[in-house]
């Protein structure tokens, strides 16, 4: 385990502890004001057995604390009572005690989403009506990340899961067949291959389906009479043949609402959801906590650390907010680029940034490193984004230049970059 290093600038060092968390090395870092580098932080070198783990294994301490100091009623077949659900997803600094192993342990909950806490109240109510959930916005706003992590607090599983595509099939919906076994057998229940949707029905337990509006209008209304009747009938097995949903199951959808590649839903579907719209992060500080954060968890598993000056790290943000909105904090316009910048493309802009500089550089993020990553994110496959690029550096970064050596630095390295 490294210690946090000391930033070129002469702030103290300090040694990360394994027991320190994120939000620890958050409240000391650049976002407090406290210090003028924040270091991403890998708290311990684990060995992963799986390279993303489903948040019931990852979460299971604190999943585990709050069912031992679970008393709020909760719905049928629910692992967590809806009061507790939202603690596991909202976070709390209150410590629980629990048992495991006849070992006795404490733990606070982390915050797994930093957005409106009305939004995720409203959300376990939905599910806890029996009415299915269809949470909607932008991409990149953590919907899918709500979606496991509400599906993982309330049925303590969050892999019966539907991957929406151009390409997904009925089947993979409702269910399908063993060809060798129909053959050597004919249709019986041991030829049948049930899906994720008969796997989440049988054990009453929560089915995703992510990014529903991918498939075609005839495939997603695969899921009407499932929605409505909680059942699933297999003619060919007999007309008697009914796969019913036990108590707990529901269904958690995500669509995206501006995007490529997107069907209109059907307005018999849209009657069985209640639509949330998970709206983009406006507060610029809030965002900062996020990006962090997540960077943060991504980082410890490969097991370094990494430097990021305050000044760095705002400069980011800074720039997918003016990009993101077409118009600066100071009031400057400029053309809108088609990207979508959001939340989850920032994360990953700046966990290349990290990795770059973990193998390449001095392990400290500078604004070289974003330009570089920066340019890749915005333009895509869309050349015309980069002309809306240079526009943007000529109104505002060129500006900002003048008055800041990394805003300075940033603009030598975007328009030497934009322009090869």
């Amino acid at each position: 385990m490294a210690p946090v290093k000391q930033a070129d600038d002469g702030t103290a060092k300090q040694e990360a502890e394994g027991k320190a968390t994120a939000e620890d090395s958050l409240e000391k870092s650049a976002i407090s004001g406290k210090s003028e580098s924040k270091n991403i932080v890998a708290k311990t070198r684990k060995i992963l057995e799986k390279i993303r783990p489903p948040v019931e294994e990852s979460q299971a301490d604190e999943l585990l604390a709050l069912m031992q100091n679970d008393g709020y009623p909760k719905p049928e077949n629910w692992q967590l009572s809806p009061k507790m659900a939202e603690l596991f997803i909202c976070g709390t600094d209150e410590e629980f005690k629990y048992k495991i192993n006849g070992e006795s342990k404490k733990t606070s909950i982390s915050t797994k989403y930093y957005g409106d806490k009305n939004l995720v109240q409203k959300s376990i109510v939905t599910l806890a009506s029996e009415r299915a959930l269809m949470l909607i916005g932008e991409p990149g706003t953590a919907k899918s990340w709500l979606s496991e992590h509400l599906a993982a607090a309330i049925s303590g599983k969050s892999t019966c899961l539907i991957q929406g595509t151009a390409g997904t099939t009925e089947d993979q919906i409702r269910y399908s067949w063993n060809y060798a076994l129909l053959v050597a057998e004919g249709p019986t229940p041991r030829a049948l291959v049930p899906s994720p949707t008969i796997n989440a029905m049988r054990s009453g337990k929560i089915l995703r389906f992510e990014e529903m509006t991918r498939c075609s209008q005839e495939i997603q209304d695969c899921m009407v009479s499932i929605l409505s009747e909680k059942v699933i009938p297999v003619p060919e097995l007999g007309s008697e043949y009914l796969v019913f949903g036990k108590p707990g199951f529901n269904t958690i959808a995500t669509a995206n609402d501006r995007d490529r590649g997107v069907n209109e839903m059907s307005a018999a579907l849209k009657r069985r959801f209640n639509f949330i719209y998970i709206p983009v992060i406006q507060d610029k500080e809030l965002e900062k906590k996020i990006v962090i954060k997540r960077t943060s968890d991504l980082l410890e598993r490969m097991g370094f650390e990494i430097q990021l000056p305050k000044d760095v790290l705002d400069l980011l943000v800074t720039v997918f907010q003016d990009l993101r909105s077409g118009k600066s904090g100071s009031g400057g316009r400029f053309s809108p680029i088609s990207t979508v910048m959001s939340t989850s493309e920032e994360i990953s802009v700046l966990l290349d940034s990290a990795i770059y500089a973990y193998y390449f550089g001095k392990q400290k993020i500078e604004a070289e490193h974003l330009a570089m990553n920066i340019i890749d994110a915005v333009v895509k496959d869309d050349k015309e984004n980069l002309a809306k690029l240079r526009e943007y550096l000529n109104i505002e970064v060129r500006s900002r230049a003048s008055g800041s050596s990394v805003w300075d630095r940033f603009y030598k390295a975007m328009n030497e970059l934009s322009n090869r």
